[in-house]
Protein backbone atom coordinates (compact mmCIF):
# COMPACT_ATOMS: atom_id res chain seq x y z
CA UNK A 1 0.00 0.00 0.00
CA UNK A 2 1.49 3.25 -0.63
CA UNK A 3 1.66 5.85 1.97
CA UNK A 4 3.28 9.58 1.29
CA UNK A 5 4.72 9.61 4.85
CA UNK A 6 6.74 6.18 4.46
CA UNK A 7 9.00 7.75 1.69
CA UNK A 8 12.20 8.37 1.09
CA UNK A 9 11.63 12.42 0.64
CA UNK A 10 15.25 12.65 -0.74
CA UNK A 11 14.12 10.63 -3.50
CA UNK A 12 10.66 11.16 -3.73
CA UNK A 13 8.94 8.85 -6.87
CA UNK A 14 5.37 8.02 -7.56
CA UNK A 15 5.13 3.84 -7.76
CA UNK A 16 3.65 2.81 -10.93
CA UNK A 17 0.72 1.01 -10.80
CA UNK A 18 1.02 -2.57 -11.61
CA UNK A 19 -1.54 -4.83 -13.47
CA UNK A 20 -2.23 -8.34 -12.79
CA UNK A 21 -3.99 -10.26 -15.31
CA UNK A 22 -6.76 -12.56 -13.88
CA UNK A 23 -6.05 -15.88 -13.01
CA UNK A 24 -8.93 -18.27 -13.05
CA UNK A 25 -8.79 -21.38 -9.87
CA UNK A 26 -7.87 -24.47 -11.52
CA UNK A 27 -8.77 -27.91 -10.10
CA UNK A 28 -8.06 -31.50 -10.40
CA UNK A 29 -10.45 -33.39 -11.91
CA UNK A 30 -10.50 -37.14 -10.22
CA UNK A 31 -11.32 -38.88 -12.57
CA UNK A 32 -9.12 -37.60 -15.64
CA UNK A 33 -6.33 -36.18 -13.28
CA UNK A 34 -7.12 -32.92 -15.51
CA UNK A 35 -7.01 -29.53 -14.64
CA UNK A 36 -10.01 -27.65 -15.42
CA UNK A 37 -11.45 -24.06 -14.52
CA UNK A 38 -13.42 -24.29 -11.56
CA UNK A 39 -16.52 -23.54 -11.25
CA UNK A 40 -17.58 -20.30 -9.98
CA UNK A 41 -20.89 -20.28 -7.74
CA UNK A 42 -22.04 -16.32 -7.01
CA UNK A 43 -23.74 -16.83 -3.28
CA UNK A 44 -26.78 -13.82 -2.51
CA UNK A 45 -26.65 -12.35 0.46
CA UNK A 46 -29.07 -11.53 2.81
CA UNK A 47 -28.72 -9.53 5.90
CA UNK A 48 -31.70 -10.84 8.22
CA UNK A 49 -33.15 -9.55 11.32
CA UNK A 50 -31.15 -6.13 10.56
CA UNK A 51 -33.94 -3.68 11.43
CA UNK A 52 -33.35 0.23 10.13
CA UNK A 53 -33.07 2.32 12.88
CA UNK A 54 -33.18 6.64 12.18
CA UNK A 55 -30.40 8.77 12.50
CA UNK A 56 -31.08 10.06 16.28
CA UNK A 57 -31.63 6.02 17.40
CA UNK A 58 -28.12 5.52 15.83
CA UNK A 59 -26.55 8.89 17.14
CA UNK A 60 -27.74 7.25 20.68
CA UNK A 61 -26.52 3.65 19.82
CA UNK A 62 -22.97 4.65 18.59
CA UNK A 63 -22.81 7.35 21.48
CA UNK A 64 -23.04 4.93 23.71
CA UNK A 65 -20.76 2.46 22.60
CA UNK A 66 -17.91 5.32 22.68
CA UNK A 67 -18.75 6.53 26.23
CA UNK A 68 -18.36 2.62 27.36
CA UNK A 69 -15.09 2.71 25.33
CA UNK A 70 -13.82 6.07 26.97
CA UNK A 71 -15.10 4.21 30.49
CA UNK A 72 -13.13 1.00 30.02
CA UNK A 73 -9.93 3.06 28.95
CA UNK A 74 -9.73 5.44 31.80
CA UNK A 75 -10.67 2.64 34.71
CA UNK A 76 -7.92 0.36 33.09
CA UNK A 77 -5.54 3.66 33.46
CA UNK A 78 -6.94 3.69 37.28
CA UNK A 79 -6.54 0.49 37.79
CA UNK A 80 -2.79 0.27 36.57
CA UNK A 81 -2.19 3.49 39.23
CA UNK A 82 -4.05 1.96 41.56
CA UNK A 83 -1.53 -1.12 41.56
CA UNK A 84 1.42 1.19 41.62
CA UNK A 85 -0.11 3.08 44.99
CA UNK A 86 -0.86 -0.72 46.48
CA UNK A 87 3.38 -1.61 45.74
CA UNK A 88 4.37 1.54 47.47
CA UNK A 89 1.74 0.97 50.35
CA UNK A 90 2.99 -2.47 50.86
CA UNK A 91 6.56 -1.39 51.10
CA UNK A 92 6.00 1.18 53.62
CA UNK A 93 4.68 -1.41 55.78
CA UNK A 94 7.72 -3.52 56.08
CA UNK A 95 9.62 -1.39 59.35
CA UNK A 96 12.87 -1.53 57.37
CA UNK A 97 11.30 0.74 54.66
CA UNK A 98 10.21 3.26 57.43
CA UNK A 99 14.05 3.36 59.21
CA UNK A 100 15.29 3.98 55.57
CA UNK A 101 12.78 6.50 55.46
CA UNK A 102 13.99 8.01 58.56
CA UNK A 103 17.55 7.84 57.61
CA UNK A 104 17.77 8.22 53.80
CA UNK A 105 16.52 11.66 52.47
CA UNK A 106 17.18 10.35 48.90
CA UNK A 107 14.89 7.23 49.34
CA UNK A 108 12.36 9.31 51.28
CA UNK A 109 12.52 11.85 47.84
CA UNK A 110 12.20 8.93 46.08
CA UNK A 111 8.94 7.49 47.54
CA UNK A 112 7.69 11.30 47.50
CA UNK A 113 8.36 11.43 44.18
CA UNK A 114 6.60 8.40 42.98
CA UNK A 115 3.49 9.25 44.84
CA UNK A 116 3.54 13.02 43.18
CA UNK A 117 3.67 11.35 39.44
CA UNK A 118 1.04 9.01 40.32
CA UNK A 119 -0.84 11.87 41.53
CA UNK A 120 -0.46 13.75 38.45
CA UNK A 121 -0.80 10.86 36.39
CA UNK A 122 -4.46 11.10 37.94
CA UNK A 123 -5.22 14.23 37.62
CA UNK A 124 -4.92 13.78 33.76
CA UNK A 125 -6.97 11.05 33.18
CA UNK A 126 -10.55 12.04 32.38
CA UNK A 127 -13.91 11.15 34.26
CA UNK A 128 -16.42 10.28 32.25
CA UNK A 129 -18.74 8.05 34.25
CA UNK A 130 -19.65 8.53 37.75
CA UNK A 131 -17.97 5.15 38.62
CA UNK A 132 -15.00 6.12 37.27
CA UNK A 133 -14.74 9.62 38.90
CA UNK A 134 -15.25 7.57 42.76
CA UNK A 135 -12.73 5.11 41.71
CA UNK A 136 -10.32 8.03 40.60
CA UNK A 137 -11.02 10.38 43.97
CA UNK A 138 -10.99 6.92 46.26
CA UNK A 139 -7.60 6.13 45.17
CA UNK A 140 -6.26 10.02 45.26
CA UNK A 141 -7.51 9.51 48.74
CA UNK A 142 -5.09 7.06 49.35
CA UNK A 143 -2.13 8.14 47.49
CA UNK A 144 -2.46 11.63 50.01
CA UNK A 145 -2.66 9.66 52.63
CA UNK A 146 0.37 7.72 52.09
CA UNK A 147 1.97 10.84 51.40
CA UNK A 148 1.06 11.84 54.97
CA UNK A 149 2.00 9.20 56.35
CA UNK A 150 5.51 9.86 54.75
CA UNK A 151 5.91 12.91 56.22
CA UNK A 152 4.64 11.48 59.60
CA UNK A 153 7.10 8.88 59.72
CA UNK A 154 10.03 11.56 58.87
CA UNK A 155 8.47 14.07 61.51
CA UNK A 156 9.10 11.05 64.10
CA UNK A 157 5.53 10.58 64.58
CA UNK A 158 4.78 6.89 63.81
Amino acid sequence: MYSPFFTNHRRYQQPHPTYHPFHPVYHVDPATEDLRPAKVVRIPVQYAGSERLDRAESAVKIQKVFSGFLARKSLRKVKDIEIEVDEIEERLKSAEAVELLKTDAKERLRMSESLMSLLLKLDSIRGVDFGVRAFRKAVIRKAIALQERIDAIVAGGE
